[in-house]
């Protein structure tokens, strides 16, 4: 069964994650790109398309990657107290948005709320 009906609007946690009906899907070099094809955020219960998400064409997959393997480089050389420092800030803002990511995570996979906070 094809789904068809966009719910975006009936979860506000969405947009506190920066989310909207659209996305874009590949983070590369500091912003958000994707001009391939467009994949449908689910929910699972209801079959109510959630949002869309444009994905990257090839070339910027390929951009994406290259520019991976560049920060992959410098990253490694980066001393162990910095990175360790780097993975605390981001767990802290991780933290911020705890209960809109739970949510998320039971939204499009859907699982009870308990199940979407621990996971994350």
């Amino acid at each position: 069964m094809q789904a068809t009906k966009h719910t975006f609007a009936n979860y506000p946690f969405l947009k506190e994650l920066g989310l909207s009906e659209a996305n874009k899907g590949c983070y590369r070099r500091g912003e958000w790109v994707g001009s391939g094809q467009v994949a449908q955020s689910v929910n699972p219960s209801t079959n109510e398309v959630i949002a869309n998400v444009h994905c990257a064409s090839e070339a910027q997959y390929q951009e994406c990657m290259f520019a991976m393997n560049e920060e992959k480089a410098r990253w490694q050389t980066t001393p162990a107290p910095v990175r360790g420092e780097i993975v605390r800030q981001i767990g802290d803002e991780l933290r911020k948005k705890k209960v809109a990511l739970g949510a998320l995570v039971s939204l499009e996979m859907g699982k009870i709320k308990s199940e979407g906070l621990g996971e994350i």
